[in-house]
C-alpha cells in the first residue's frame, strides 16, 4: 500500500515539474494558455490516476457484507434487550403483587412469567405463587392478581410450601 501511495506521488511530483518548466519554456500568448491548460489536465490525470486501479466490485462485496454483520448484530442487541425487558417485567411484576400481599398481611413470593405481543409488549401470562397461605387467602391473592396483573385465574398456581 505504502509503495502504491509513494508511485503515486512521484508521478504527482514529476508532472508538476515538468509542467513549471514547459511553463517557463514557452513564449507569452496563446501558446502560453493552451500548454498550460494541457499542464492542467496532465497533472489532474496523474492526480486522478489510482481511480483506474480502485476495484469498485470488491468495495460493494465489502459494504455488502459490513451492512450484513451490522443487521446481525442488530438482531442480537435487539434479542438482548427484549431478554433483558421482559425479565425487568417480570421481576417487577412479581415485586408488585408481593408487596401488595405484605399490605394485606400475607407473606409470600411470586414467580411471573410474561409473553411479548405481536406489539412488542411483555404482558404477564402465568404467575406462581409460594408461601403458607390459607384458603381465603389464596383466594384473595388469586383475584388480586387477576386483577392487577389480568393473568386469569387458571394460569395462576399456589404452592403452600413455606417460603425461604
Amino acid at each position: 500500500m505504502m509503495g502504491a501511495v509513494g508511485r503515486w506521488l512521484t508521478a504527482v511530483i514529476s508532472v508538476s515539474l515538468l509542467c513549471a518548466m514547459a511553463g517557463a519554456l514557452m513564449p507569452q500568448g496563446a501558446v502560453k494558455q493552451v500548454g498550460r491548460l494541457v499542464c492542467g489536465l496532465v497533472l489532474l490525470a496523474a492526480i486522478l490516476s489510482p481511480l483506474r486501479e480502485l476495484d469498485v466490485d470488491a468495495g460493494r462485496r465489502w459494504l455488502d457484507s459490513y451492512l450484513d454483520s451490522t443487521g446481525q448484530w442488530e438482531a442480537a442487541l435487539k434479542e438482548t434487550v427484549n431478554r433483558q425487558m421482559k425479565t425487568i417485567i417480570e421481576e417487577e411484576c412479581a415485586a408488585y403483587i408481593v408487596d401488595k400481599a405484605a399490605q394485606l398481611g400475607l407473606r409470600c413470593t411470586l414467580r411471573v412469567e410474561c409473553r411479548e405481543t405481536e406489539e412488542g409488549l411483555y404482558l404477564p401470562l402465568r404467575a406462581e405463587v409460594c408461601g403458607p397461605l390459607s384458603d381465603s387467602d389464596q383466594t384473595l391473592l388469586i383475584r388480586l392478581i387477576a386483577e392487577d396483573l389480568g393473568i386469569p385465574e387458571e394460569e395462576i398456581t399456589i404452592d403452600k410450601e413455606e417460603t425461604q
